[in-house]
């Protein structure tokens, strides 16, 4: 995929980093992280937004940018960055992938400054689609490939809906402050009646579901009915 005059090859949604950017288009300039960073579509992107931007990744040898710095990094691991060298942080389709979202989301909220934006996009686990594949096969994606030792660092080892997803951000000191999705699946349209009965379930439990459970938000429209990906943004508030 040719971005900015560059070729590309990407492994997340093709709509995340253009979303993602529009985003990034309203905000103050400044020093932004990029990892998992892959052959570095959104760096290049940032960058010639006018964005400060230093890459990562466990492998470095497919990033195309030589005018961007890429260090090698593991989000299982202690970033190799200093405490608030960042005001932005990019994990596009990351989160899945790592052992331990809540270390993850630390090392993030670690490198920000008080005030950073983080900026995520991984599986929408919740959406009604993938409730109802819960249900019949117990799982929400396949297991078999991911029984083979090689195929740790690609897979989705980490699986979490989006009450999880919250509560390990709050635990690293990030708020959410914007949900969206990456586009809308109109083939769960045939699903709504189901998707109604959720609703009404969340308004019949009130403010106990929304305390107890963010009922409010895990059954809210954006996730209950919204496409392959989620993106969140999320603020260092300590």
């Amino acid at each position: 995929m040719q971005v900015y005059g560059r070729e590309f090859q990407v492994g997340s949604l093709d709509e995340i980093h253009y979303i993602v950017v529009d985003m990034m288009k309203k905000m103050p300039k400044g020093k932004a992280l990029d990892f998992p960073a892959g052959t570095g579509r959104l760096s290049w992107m940032l960058h010639n937004e006018g964005f400060d931007v230093t890459a990562a990744d466990i492998g470095t040898a497919l990033f195309c940018n030589p005018e961007i710095p890429v260090i090698k990094g593991d989000l299982d691991g202690r970033f190799p960055f200093d405490d608030g060298s960042f005001d932005y942080a990019f994990c596009i389709d990351g989160p899945e992938h790592v052992e331990n979202m809540y270390h993850t989301f630390r090392e993030f909220s670690r490198v920000l400054k008080k005030g950073g934006l983080f900026t995520m996009s991984y599986p929408n686990y919740s959406n009604i689609e993938c409730r109802l594949r819960n249900i019949f096969y117990g799982v929400l994606e396949p297991v078999e490939p991911y029984f083979e030792k090689e195929n740790k660092n690609n897979g989705h080892i980490n699986r979490p809906p989006y009450p999880l997803v919250k509560m390990a951000l709050n635990y690293a000191g990030l708020e959410i402050e914007n949900i969206t999705s990456e586009k809308t699946k109109y083939n769960q349209l045939f699903l709504l009646p189901v998707s109604l009965l959720i609703f009404l379930f969340t308004k019949i439990k009130g403010e106990k579901g929304k305390k107890k459970y963010w009922l409010d938000e895990t059954n809210s429209w954006k996730i209950l009915m919204g496409g392959n990906g989620l993106i969140i943004s999320a603020r260092k508030i300590k």
